[in-house]
């Protein structure tokens, strides 16, 4: 029943606003009133400046005989408001001559079209707001706020030709008008600054609009209509400006009552008290009281109610826009537009009054001062907005190159190492700006030099050019230092761009925002570079006594990284480089089958694709030894076997594996898995290397809860085979391998034990206690 209600009070308001623009479209604005004299014949009393009539020589005391052949006293206009409007014919006595005077001339004024445009944009605001901010209360509120207004700017051009529907609307709405702004304030306070106020005065003044309103209905029937007369424009006036009064005492108590808190509503209910002032004072101060005091208004009320638009707006703006706590700097940059404003405008409506200084008036010059100052204003504070919105259509490389930026800047957090640059922002660098190649490159203090490349770029040449300044005005290259170290510089440099032309300054400004990101980025993954190394030394010189235990926690992420770095890097190995020789593969083959050749050149191509297939072959083994994926899909012995079974066609000795309860020993997580292969791992590289034996055996096996492992071989011994970590100089690989290989040991909670002679070969024994045995017995 309620939406029914809703919907027919809508439809019925859409009627009556269509019937009002058909008023407004069909008859020109007269603009003359009448009056009877003794002798009961219609005088012309007024005559408006900006009607018909001012074109047509009426003049005050002319006798009007008939309008629309129909006598003054019969004429709807003449009979309810003593004046001539809706009319296209009209029959006047001027000095003792009859004229006739037809006025279907100009139906629409400039008055209708500054109140056509300013309902548009109400009405557009109004389905803006309730369509994007429908979900907040009081947008909702502030959409009803612009629907009066929109309601009282379309009726006004009935209104002027004394309609019925367009008086009744008009005067409604603008007693409708102040209250929905103080009801907006109530809801806008509670909605965003939790502030509850009582409603009771709401109650009583929405009370006060439907009795008038009401009243007001009795007006269009001829035998009630004195009772709507106390109803008239005075009595609207007058409650719009005690309306407005109220909602000034409003904000005040609001602003009093909470501005001990200090808080940034404080400073929101201070901005919208400042608003409101200047939006409706010029209004009510020009217009509406001189009208009540001298029945004259100093400023025509269609030219001074534009200023009503400003808080509306503004409003709209921070609501539409999330910006309703920045409130004092929207004002203040829209108070800033406006003084920026004031000089164009005041040029252009001088500049207007010289040129027709012969037809200079008053209402003219101002409405053309207040409408440029407007647009100005508006253009100026709507221009950053507008001009970001559209700076992909504008500004199309400039757009392109912003996203470019945010994009490389977002990739840069999250390099660790120097190798990451080429593909996570070189690649990126050199396809924006279309170049042929580009390289980034650390220049050390020692003269060593490091450098990633994309593209096609003579590497020679720029580490020739970068011992020399000429780099820096060579005719093919734009060369940018990122940083200059104490210990590196580091440059990034490009090629000229595929059409055979050097970079831009736009580009090269792009460039310059790049390498300050670059910068911070190359000097973390400096910094991190030597924190690695300082990590390896410390974890090379750790003790191997029981002192060691107290840092197992650093040998365990240790660990952890070089197992997360083995695993990355098996990982692009194989996507990207056994992909690569895979597809080269597939070409060949192509080639061999498609084109017909000669024996020789056939098996020089046949030759090629073995290569390439034994070349895959390796990198899967060097993929495998680096992340062993088997331990979870067969378990650890029979991982250990596949790689043996591998490395024996590649080693001088017998090779020889044991292995006793399997199920025991596959019961182990994965993590003491790992640790045992890479054990095993380290003892055949070293074997491998150092041992110049003839025979390796391998066991394994589990003895009372202990996982245990026993190396043998028949080789020259420890002195060349293992040397001890404590006799070594950073960077012995030998030596760090059993270090690790220790490391390990003690990690997983076990012991090592080494038995060797020269020349007579080496035994190692490692025992490792069973986890779960562990937890048991604590």
């Amino acid at each position: 029943m309620k939406n029914v209600l809703k919907g027919s009070l809508l439809f019925i308001l859409f009627i009556s606003l269509l019937w009002c623009l058909i008023i407004t479209f069909r008859y020109p604005f007269i603009g003359i009133e009448v009056e009877q004299n003794e002798q009961h014949h219609w005088l012309v009393k007024t005559i408006n400046d900006t009607g018909a009539s001012a074109k047509f020589d009426f003049a005050v005391g002319d006798r009007i005989l008939k309008v629309d052949d129909q006598t003054p006293d019969h004429f709807p206009t003449i009979k309810n408001s003593n004046a001539i409007e809706q009319a296209h014919e009209i029959t006047v006595l001027t000095d003792g001559s009859v004229r006739e005077i037809i006025l279907d001339k100009d139906t629409i004024v400039l008055d209708d079209v500054t109140a056509l445009l300013a309902g548009l944009i109400c009405l557009s605001l109004a389905i803006l707001i309730y369509v994007k901010a429908s979900i907040s209360k009081s947008a909702r509120m502030l959409a009803y706020f612009f629907l009066s207004a929109a309601i009282i700017w379309f009726s006004l051009g009935a209104y002027i030709r004394e309609d019925m529907i367009g008086t009744y609307l008009l005067k409604t709405f603008m007693m409708v008008l102040q209250i929905v702004f103080l009801h907006f304030l109530f809801v806008f306070f509670k909605e965003k600054g939790n502030i509850t106020l009582p409603t009771k005065m709401l109650d009583y003044m929405y009370a006060i609009i439907i009795v008038v309103a009401l009243t007001r209905l009795l007006g269009f029937f001829p035998s009630l209509s004195y009772i709507a007369i106390p109803f008239n424009s005075i009595f609207t006036l007058t409650f719009f400006t005690i309306s407005f009064l109220i909602n000034i005492l409003f904000l005040s108590y609001v602003y009093l009552k909470y501005c001990k808190d200090k808080t940034h509503f404080t400073s929101i209910i201070k901005s919208v008290w400042v608003c409101l002032i200047v939006s409706f004072s010029p209004f009510i101060l020009l217009s509406i009281i001189p009208e009540l005091l001298t029945g004259r208004a100093i400023i025509d009320y269609i030219y001074s109610s534009l200023f009503l638009l400003l808080l509306p707006i503004f409003f709209a703006y921070l609501i539409a826009s999330n910006q309703i706590f920045d409130i004092g700097l929207v004002l203040r940059r829209f108070l800033f537009s406006i003084l920026l404003g004031l000089l164009p405008s005041g040029f252009f409506t001088g500049f207007y009054a010289l040129i027709f200084y012969d037809e200079i008036a008053v209402k003219p010059i101002l409405f053309l001062f207040l409408s440029s100052l407007v647009l100005v204003s508006w253009i100026l504070y709507a221009t950053e907005y507008y001009t970001t919105k559209m700076e992909k259509f504008i500004f199309p490389k400039k757009y392109y190159l912003q996203s470019m930026l945010k994009k490389v800047s977002q990739r840069l957090g999250s390099i660790s190492s120097f190798r990451e640059l080429k593909d996570m922002i070189l690649v990126d660098i050199t396809g924006t700006l279309e170049v042929f190649g580009g390289a980034i490159l650390f220049k050390y203090k020692d003269e060593k030099i490091e450098m990633v490349y994309e593209g096609e770029i003579n590497i020679n040449e720029i580490e020739r050019l970068l011992h020399s300044p000429a780099l820096f005005e060579h005719s093919s290259y734009t060369c940018l230092e990122i940083n200059h170290h104490e210990e590196y510089t580091s440059y990034l440099i490009l090629t000229r761009k595929k059409n055979n032309t050097l970079l831009g300054k736009e580009e090269i400004q792009w460039l310059k925002l790049i390498t300050t990101y670059l910068a911070v980025s190359l000097e973390n993954i400096h910094l991190i570079r030597k924190l690695t190394q300082k990590l390896e030394k410390f974890a090379f010189n750790l003790p191997t006594n029981q002192e060691a235990k107290e840092i197992q926690w650093f040998r365990k992420i240790m660990f952890e990284l070089q197992e997360e770095e083995r695993v990355r890097i098996a990982s692009d190995l194989h996507d990207t480089t056994m992909q690569d020789l895979f597809f080269l593969k597939r070409r060949f083959v192509s080639i061999a089958e498609k084109y017909v050749m000669s024996s020789e050149d056939k098996k020089q191509l046949d030759s090629m694709i073995e290569f390439i297939e034994m070349i895959n072959v390796n990198l899967r083994q060097s993929c495998f030894e680096l992340s062993p994926y088997l331990l979870k899909d067969i378990g650890l012995i029979k991982t250990i076997q596949t790689m043996l079974d591998k490395e024996e066609y590649n080693c001088e000795f017998d090779l020889f594996f044991y292995a006793e309860s399997d199920s025991m020993i596959e019961s182990t997580d994965l993590q003491t898995k790992t640790h045992i292969f890479r054990i095993i791992q380290e003892l055949l590289n070293n074997a491998k290397k150092h041992s110049k034996a003839t025979r390796v055996i391998f066991s394994l096996s589990v003895r009372d809860y202990f996982i245990n492992l026993k190396y043998e071989d028949d080789g020259v011994g420890i002195e060349s085979h293992f040397k001890s970590g404590k006799d070594l100089e950073y960077g012995e690989s030998n030596g760090i391998g059993m270090e690790q290989m220790k490391g390990r040991v003690m990690l997983l909670n076990g012991t090592l034990e080494i038995d060797t002679s020269a020349n007579y070969g080496v035994t190692i024994n490692v025992h490792i206690p069973i986890k779960e045995i562990i937890t048991t017995r604590t």
